[in-house]
């Protein structure tokens, strides 16, 4: 019986420290944030969730700065935000955003996103252990000036980061998962305007300099020998069904450069798209679908088999067994 007592009384215990744990680590987070010259506003903050969790209730906060990254910088409003540690599970938090949050990147007009569930996972791990955030964002609709609306039915963000204390080089890992995707309609895509399904694993690799300007992190980061590796890449777009892996860096113009592999299914229907849409000249649609018809041969029924596609970005050029296909803009680092 003396047991049974004691449970309300050790968990009523394990809550208030837990809820302590966390008001310290958020006003920590925002002093730290403060001195890196972000602006923090938030308005009440309410502790709760007793008995089976441990949760500080956060409304209208405000999150800007960021100048020296981005030009005009970036800026959220979140009506309202919940951090929880449930107690059965007290190595993890959940960050879930309520209402509709406001975003604004640069100098473009603001975004809103509704009618979605915004979740972020984060485990609370030592210093020495990797760190995991997960961001699930289920039915999201982004809606931008006029008419411009984003939307999908489920993205996934998975993203693992080094020990914040390590020796040697860092990695980090990544996965992007989407799934019917809509973009917007105020544009016209040369494959449509909807995306079945868009994912791919991926590492940064070397190590991740500290905070500085984008020109001098990239610099940074491309001599100590930093790529990025792409794994199990998969696009439904229309008629172009593609599979593929890659590895980037960038070159002494801080310009991206690698190469790559890809199966691709409908690539005729696709180059047509493409050279009918002006994304890609009749004569090096031509001259791909060409090239893709020797290394495709004929499946059975006579139509285009699936076919590997060799891929080369160099001096901005992205090139298919030495045809180029298109010319990349160049890539202008914020100093």
């Amino acid at each position: 019986m003396g047991l049974l007592l004691s449970l309300p009384v050790a968990d009523a215990a394990l809550w208030h420290f837990a809820v302590g744990r966390m008001e310290a680590g958020f006003e920590a987070w925002v002093g730290r944030a403060k001195a890196a010259g972000w602006t923090i506003e938030r308005g009440r903050t309410v502790a709760g969730g007793w008995p089976w969790a441990a949760t500080l209730s956060i409304r209208d906060m405000a999150i800007g700065g960021g100048g020296s990254l981005l030009p005009g910088g970036v800026a959220t409003r979140l009506p309202r935000v919940v951090l929880r540690i449930p107690m059965l599970r007290p190595h993890a938090m959940d960050i879930e955003a309520f209402g509709a949050p406001h975003l604004r990147l640069g100098t473009q007009p603001e975004i809103e996103l509704t009618g979605a569930r915004l979740l972020a996972v984060i485990r609370l791990v030592p210093d020495t252990e990797p760190r995991e955030l997960e961001v699930v964002a289920d039915r999201p609709r982004l809606a931008g000036a006029g008419d411009w609306v984003l939307s999908a039915t489920l993205v996934d963000v998975r993203v693992q980061l080094p020990p914040i204390v390590r020796i040697g080089a860092a990695q980090s890992n990544f996965s992007f998962s989407a799934e019917a995707v809509a973009l917007p309609t105020t544009i016209q895509w040369p494959l449509g305007a909807a995306v079945r399904q868009f994912s791919f694993d991926g590492a940064l690799e070397g190590p991740l300099p500290p905070a500085q300007s984008p020109s001098a992190w990239a610099m940074a980061w491309r001599d100590g020998g930093g790529s990025l590796q792409i794994q199990n890449m998969a696009l439904n777009w229309g008629p172009l069904s593609l599979a593929g892996a890659a590895t980037l860096a960038l070159d002494d113009q801080l310009q991206p450069m690698g190469a790559g592999t890809s199966k691709v299914t409908g690539y005729a229907q696709t180059l047509d798209a493409l050279a009918a849409s002006g994304a890609l000249s009749r004569s090096a649609a031509i001259a791909a679908k060409a090239v893709l018809s020797l290394l495709a041969g004929s499946a059975d029924d006579g139509d285009p088999s699936d076919v590997d596609v060799p891929l080369t970005l160099q001096y901005r050029t992205l090139s298919m067994r030495q045809v180029p296909l298109l010319r990349l803009p160049e890539f202008d680092w914020p100093e």
